[in-house]
């Protein structure tokens, strides 16, 4: 088909695929996994699954969604393959593309729950993305307003130390 020029074109395409898209997999496979090493290790299976289904790769009309539904479906292999259920976060990444308006906001709360648990990402949530008050916030928790701005201080410590790393 492409004769000799296969292997050299071939690298081409998987080069400017990981060149244009290799930051976006691998945050979405490290807030999958959690560690380093293994985000390293699947974000390097997913482009050598591309690599692997060149033909199929290089017809895609959307290669980055191609690549992250791919690393998705990594990050539940692992899962599987440690006998543990995928995480509900992986399983609750809806076929998105990322170019939906909702993508951004998927992102960041998959960032967050990599760091954070549900009940802590709640509170960021409402406090910052949606506003409600910090009297409200403690008012519904039980708290004093003071605890409730030191929780809130601790969270946000809590994900700037992480993504900072």
């Amino acid at each position: 088909m492409l004769g000799d020029e296969r292997p050299a074109a071939a690298r081409e395409i998987i080069e400017a695929a990981y060149n244009a898209y290799f930051d976006d997999v691998y945050k979405f496979v490290f807030r999958g996994v959690g560690n380093v090493p293994a985000a390293e290790d699947i974000t390097h299976d997913v482009f050598c699954a591309a690599l692997n289904k060149i033909e199929e790769f290089r017809i895609h009309p959307e290669p980055k969604k191609w690549l992250m539904v791919t690393a998705r479906n990594k990050v539940r292999e692992l899962y599987r393959k440690m006998n543990r259920r995928a995480l509900g976060v992986v399983d609750e990444i809806p076929e998105l593309a990322v170019e939906d308006p909702d993508y951004k906001e998927v992102e960041l709360e998959l960032t967050a729950l990599a760091i954070i648990d549900k009940e802590e990402w709640y509170l960021v949530k409402n406090y910052y993305l949606i506003g409600i008050t910090i009297r409200e916030l403690a008012k519904k928790y039980g708290i004093t307003e003071n605890n409730m701005r030191v929780r809130l201080c601790r969270i946000k410590a809590k994900l700037r130390t992480e993504i900072e790393r």
